[in-house]
Parts: C-alpha cells; structure tokens; sequence
C-alpha cells in the first residue's frame, strides 16, 4: 500500500488571537497489532497508528486524531490486499478505513456494527469479520457501495458461547475460531447462520485447561489455544482429542505457530480493561520447534528489555514480538538485537507538565492512587524538542516509584520529582534529579512518604504532605527549614499551595481552599488562617491553584471540585454554566436574582464555561494577555477573556484536542506554545508571544482572516506575518486605506504581536461595506500588503 500522510493545518480563531500549529504526541510503544504491506510495517498503538519503512528502517508519521483517525486506540489492523485498503479497528470508534486516497466511510455502529469497540479483524475474499465485545458482524465489500454491507451480527442468541471474544483466526479454507471467557467456538463461513453447525470446545468436553481462551493461532492443521491455564495443542484441528497441554498451570500469553510448525509463546495475562499484562516470568519468549525442541529467552538477555510481550508475526521470514511498551523485536541468529522502538512520549495519562530553564518540557504520568495505570504510572519523561527520555524506577533506582504525581524545578533547575505511594503502601516521597549530571540525589530530611504537590518559590520549595507543609531551602544546599499544619484540615490532607504575593493558599482533598493572610511563612495554629464563608470553599478537592494580576490587583482562581471560584482580595466570585458569575456577600452568593444583569447573568446566545455541560475544573492557567485557561474533567478547555466578559470553548469537536480530559497546561514564552495534558496524550499548539519576548526580525507574506470580514459576526479581523507567531519586533505599523486612498485607521500591534481590526474608522465611526487596503510597514523598511472585504 502506498504510503498514506494526511497533513491538515489548523487554526482556530477565538476573538483577539488565534490557535495555530496543533501538535500531538502521544506514547507509540505500546502495541496491540502488526501488519505488512509491501515493505512497511503498519503498527496499531493506544497512541495511534505508525508506519515504519523496512528499507531505509525508518519512522514515518504517526496518524493521530489530528489526521484523521476517528480514535488513537488502535486494537486490530487487516489489510484488503486485492482493494489496497487497511481496516484500522478501534477501541471506542468502530472501524476506520484507510486507502491511497484517504479516509472512506468507517465502519460503525450506524452502519450495523455490533459495537465500536473493535477487538479483532480478520477477511476471507469480500467478507469482513469483525469481533467487537458484544459479538461478532460479518460485512461484505460491494463494489457499488462505497462502503460495506452488513451481512448478519453473531452472539450468544446464534452461535457464540461468550460475546466479547478477545482472540478471533480465520483460515484459508474458510474456518473461523473464536475465543472468550467461554472456551472456544468454530465454525465454517459458509455454515454460520446454521446454529448447529457451530461448535464448542470447553473444559467439559475437552481437555482445555481453562475456559479463558487469551489468544489462539493456527497454521495448516496445527492449532495452538493459549488459555490462562496453559496451552492447548492440537495436531489435527478437526479432532480435539489428539491435543496435548503444555506449561499447565501457567498463565499464557500469546501464542503463535510459524510456517515451520515451531510454536511461541510468552507468559502472563492481559488484563483489557487496565491495560496491563501481569504474571509476566523473567522468561520472555519460549520456541518449541517442531521437532520438540525447546528455547528460551530471558528479560535482559539476548537484547531483549521486556517480558510483556504482546504477540508475535512472521514477516519477511524473520519472528518479530511486538511488546507492551518496548515496540518490536527482530529475531536474527538467536538473538533479538534489533529493537524498533519510537522515540515518543512515556505514557499517555499526563498528569504534570514542567518546563526547565532550558526550555526542556517534563512531563509526569502519576496520580493519587495505589494500583498500576494502563495509560500512566510510568514515571516521568523530558523532551528536548528533539528527544524524548524517560525516567522510571527500574532505570534510576533512587526514584521513589513511577507513580510520580507532580514535578516541579527549583532555582538550580533541578527536578523535584513527588512520587505518591506506588503498589505498596508508604512507599512515596520526594526524589531530586540533578539531568546535568543524569543522577537523582539523596540529601537527608526530604518527606519520604506521603507527598502531592511541590511548589518552586525562588530558592525554597513548599513540599505538599499527607500530615504538613515543609519547606525546603534549595540554595546552596538543600534542607527543610520549617514545616507546619494547616488550619481548618483536620486529616491534613494537604493537595496543592500556591505562594501569592500577600497570602499562601492550600488546597486539599476533600476541605476545600483555606489560606494564610500574610506574607510570612504560616505556622501551626497561628493567628493569620483563614477559611473561605462558604460551604462550596470548604468542600471538595482543590485540583489547582493560579493567580493573575490585573491593574495592579492580584486575583487567585481556585479549580475546585466544587467549581470555579476567584479571589480578588476582598470578595470570593463563584462561575458556573447557568448563572455567569454569583458574589458571596456575606450571607450567601448574590446574582442579582430579581433583576437579570449581564454582570451575573448570561446574554442570549453568549457562549458559556464549559460550554453549559456539567463538570469541573481541572486545570488553570493565565496566558500572558491575562486569559484564564480553564481545563475541565471531560468538557475540554474554556478560555476566560474577563475583559470582554467571553468564554471560547476548545474540545475534541471543533480543535484538534486529543482528549476532553485535561489534567494540566503549562507555557513555553519563547515559542508562545501551549502544553496541554490530557488523559490521552499531549497537545502542543500556539497561542502567541508577549511583546518582550518578541525576536522576530522578518516580514514574511501576510494572511488576512477572517476574509470577509462582517464586524457584527466576526468582531475582529485578524493580519498575520505567515511562517510567524508575531509581526516582526519593534516599530511596525498597519495603516488601511480605503478604495479613494484616504487613510481609514493606523493601528499598532495588539497583545499578540500581530494585528487586528474592529472596522471602525479613525473617528471611531463604522466603516462601511466595501474594499479596503492594507500596508504594513516594519522599522527595517520591510513591507507587506493586502486586501480587505469588509461587509455589514
């Protein structure tokens, strides 16, 4: 199959500024699925669907969400040799179709799919088997229909003993296998709406040692059922009776026969719905050749870094095992030397992101909880802009565990990395990782157990526990100088501080907000503690905290389980979805009730926070131009301009967000470009620099947009320098002229470095529908100009 590569530019207008050059990066080495085409491989990740070219043993792109794909979970992959097309099964969005001219009609629910929760693929000439976890559909390709059609949809009411088949072969005579929890069913495609002509092999009938088929495969009449009781062996797959186990008692996952009649296989389960493999062995991959030899390989031998190992494929007459988070495995001479592994992120739950003071992003994947997460718990990664690099207890014993839960930097630009308890309980705390010198260090009195948040302030640190506060003191050498209790938490369970000019706000787990209304360090039981009057401040847990200064006035915003509240020193405001903003006075919260005022209440068709669905935040930060960025549990991202009182709303439908789940933001002001956390991956996208930050010295062609212009819908029009965040630093002007030559309007740079245009004149007064002409003009002497349509 040629090569498939959909690049799509984005850009969102959201009022003053712009969204541009979305970016997703998300963990691609851990796989469900591998097939061949030609001389690529087309490899099925959670983090999407990757191509690797065996010639020149290469990446190619990544086709993500921002591509295309309906989901980056990729389970099953089946190529349509005779119609060059790859069937890319999903884990929530059915099946999407890939040919040389790009994305054709999914197969889906609405098309008769059984479930979008794709499991398996498998074709046999025009007919499409696809097992899902409420059953099996058989689709058949129609060359007059631009998409399949659905023959039948199987389960237990026709032929199926389970209906969420987690392992599913087909054979070239046109005998289907299927396994679940239920054994195993079989039956000839040409027979499956013929009840009886379905059969089932079970413990009752058979020697299966389990129930719980984990994987099957077959190659001429050899069939290999791995079970979570051992394996199955038959030498005649049309008599059960001749079948021998192997390794009883032992957990199996996968197997596999070759066209040699050798069988592999690995130990352990798959666990589909935490998306871990457990009672995994130090021997990775076991050969029984045909003629009963056995061979072992070991974890850490034979360059093989893992035990997980998530199946196996013959291509180009090598072995190769695809793995659960060490990519794939070439097999030559005995030895699994070749590793093809991508460079990527280190999980896809982020739960923090950092930037360093050399621009490196950190990124943790912990949270506050015991067990193993499928998509996280993988300690902690730095990317450089280039390479990715992964920090995990394994690799840096010192580490406390991978479930690390936040990181912060301090003045020596060192990483604090806060590990919450891990498996086993009361093994957390603080682990410092000096990068420079690639080792974590060990100085002596650092909370060693129960820690959340660290906060950076200068050269100290504030250290987050269950049972105190610390801080520590980082400049020269690091040690705990003062620890105390807050106030109003009697469990101290103590989430998140932020250190504001004035006051010192805590958040907790389930107390709410309280704060120390001093500049000082707080003490225990001391004088300056303060809890918010209302019962929605003293509730729920606190996710984030942020201030933001505006004329001088420091607010602090509170992301609360609760809500969204602000603090501007004198009066909490509480922001929701129905009433805009309500005021405590004292008593309880005032929204003007009797007397609708926009102040407090919505206009008619204003967009509102979280775009009116119910949820919480999550995330907060304030970008440069003084926007509150609000990320949600499910709902995206709301974008808060105070100044002109509006909400924008980013989500999965109308951006190119990975995930509606956000866990953190964090901003490079150098590159003006937004890091987006989510339960999914990361998003990177640009949102614009500041003035000071500006070094843009060229004035490349200029883009207008929106072009028309209509004032009363668009509210602004926006010129860019094309190639560029920003308009080139310094003395640039915008003057525009209408079609007489007279000059309308000179506008200087707004916020974002570039240009915008209500489409008010000089005076102030409307300009009318018409032509208008732009030119700008840069202190080098650079110019660029265009045209605008303006209509009202």
């Amino acid at each position: 199959m040629k090569k498939y590569l959909i690049i799509i530019m984005i850009m969102i207008t959201t009022g003053l500024f712009s969204l541009k050059n979305w970016k997703v990066y998300t963990n691609t080495t851990h796989i469900f699925d591998v097939i061949e085409t030609g001389d690529e491989l087309h490899i099925a990740t959670w983090g999407g669907l990757v191509n690797y070219d065996l010639n020149n043993n290469s990446f190619g792109e990544t086709l993500t969400t921002i591509n295309g794909l309906d989901s980056n979970d990729i389970r099953s992959l089946d190529y349509l040799e005779g119609m060059d097309q790859i069937l890319v099964g999903t884990a929530d969005s059915g099946i999407t179709r890939i040919d040389e001219s790009g994305f054709l009609t999914p197969l889906t629910e609405t098309l008769g799919l059984q479930s979008n929760i794709i499991n398996k693929i498998a074709h046999n000439d025009s007919l499409i088997f696809v097992a899902t976890k409420f059953g099996v559909s058989c689709f058949r390709n129609d060359p007059d229909f631009p998409f399949p059609l659905l023959l039948n949809n199987y389960n237990v009411e026709n032929g199926l003993s389970a209906n969420d088949i987690t392992s599913m072969q087909l054979t070239p005579e046109g005998n289907m296998y299927f396994g679940s929890i239920a054994g195993l069913d079989h039956v000839h495609i040409d027979s499956l709406n013929v009840v009886s002509s379905w059969h089932h092999l079970n413990t009752d009938n058979s020697i299966l040692p389990s129930n719980n088929v984990t994987s099957i495969s077959i190659f001429g009449n050899i069939i290999a059922i791995g079970t979570d009781n051992g394996i199955f062996l038959s030498e005649n797959i049309n008599d059960p009776t001749q079948a021998i186990l192997i390794d009883e008692g032992l957990p199996i996952y996968p197997v596999f026969v070759d066209d040699q009649l050798d069988l592999w296989y690995s130990y352990g389960l798959w666990d589909l719905d935490r998306l871990i493999l457990t009672d995994t062995m130090d021997i990775a991959i076991t050969r029984i050749s045909v003629d009963e030899e056995l061979e072992t390989w070991n974890k850490g031998e034979s360059g093989l870094t893992t035990s997980k190992i998530k199946g196996f494929k013959k291509i180009s007459g090598q072995v190769l095992a695809f793995t659960w988070g060490e990519g794939i495995f070439l097999l030559s001479e005995d030895e699994w030397n070749t590793n093809i592994k991508a460079n990527c992120i280190s999980a896809n739950l982020i739960t923090d992101i950092e930037i360093d003071h050399n621009d490196n992003i950190w990124f943790a994947s912990g949270y506050y909880g015991l067990e193993q997460l499928g998509r996280g718990t993988k300690g902690a990664c730095r990317y450089d802009g280039d390479i990715w690099k992964s920090y995990t207890s394994e690799k840096y014993p010192s580490l406390k565990n991978n479930n690390v839960f936040d990181i912060a930097i301090d003045s020596n630009n060192r990483k604090w990395f806060s590990c919450w308890q891990f498996i086993t309980p009361g093994n957390g705390g603080i682990s410092i990782l000096d990068d420079e010198q690639d080792e974590f260090l060990s100085p002596t009195g650092i909370p060693t157990t129960y820690t959340t948040k660290v906060t950076s302030d200068n050269d100290r640190m504030w250290i987050s526990n269950i049972g105190s506060i610390a801080i520590a003191e980082t400049d020269p050498n690091i040690f705990i100088s003062h620890s105390f209790q807050t106030e109003f938490d009697e469990d101290q369970n103590n989430m998140v501080s932020l250190i504001s000019e004035n006051s010192r706000f805590f958040g907790t787990l389930e107390k709410g907000v309280q704060y120390w209304d001093n500049n000082t360090d707080p003490i225990t039981n001391g004088q300056y503690w303060v809890y918010p009057p209302s019962s929605e401040l003293r509730s729920g847990r606190i996710y984030a905290l942020e201030s933001r200064n505006i004329n001088d006035y420091e607010e602090i915003w509170v992301a609360s389980a609760s809500g969204l509240f602000m603090f501007d020193g004198m009066d909490w405001f509480w922001f929701g979805t129905t009433i805009k903003k309500k005021k405590w006075d004292g008593y309880e919260w005032f929204w003007n009730e009797d007397n609708p005022d926009p102040e407090y209440w919505y206009y008619e068709g204003q967009e509102r926070l979280y775009g009116s669905i119910a949820t919480y935040p999550t995330a907060l930060f304030v970008d440069p131009f003084g926007m509150v960025w609000i990320g949600t549990q499910d709902a995206g991202i709301t974008i808060f301009d105070t100044s002109r009182d509006k909400f924008t709303n980013l989500t999965t439908e109308n951006t190119s967000l990975i995930s509606n789940s956000i866990t953190d933001l964090a901003y490079e002001p150098k590159t003006g470009t937004l890091y987006i956390g989510t339960s999914s991956g990361v998003n990177s996208v640009e949102i614009g620099i500041s003035a000071e930050m500006n070094e843009e010295t060229e004035l490349y062609e200029t883009i207008v947009f929106p072009n028309p212009f209509y004032p009363e819908e668009d509210d602004i029009v926006r010129i860019e320098n094309k190639g560029s965040i920003t308009m080139p630093k310094g003395d640039t002007f915008c003057r525009i002229f209408d079609l007489n030559g007279d000059l309308v309007m000179e506008i200087e740079k707004d916020i974002y470095e570039q240009f915008s245009w209500d489409g008010m004149n000089k005076t102030g007064a409307k300009c009318g529908s018409g032509i208008y002409f732009y030119i700008i003009s840069a202190s080098e002497g650079q110019t660029s100009k265009g045209k605008i349509v303006l209509i009202r």
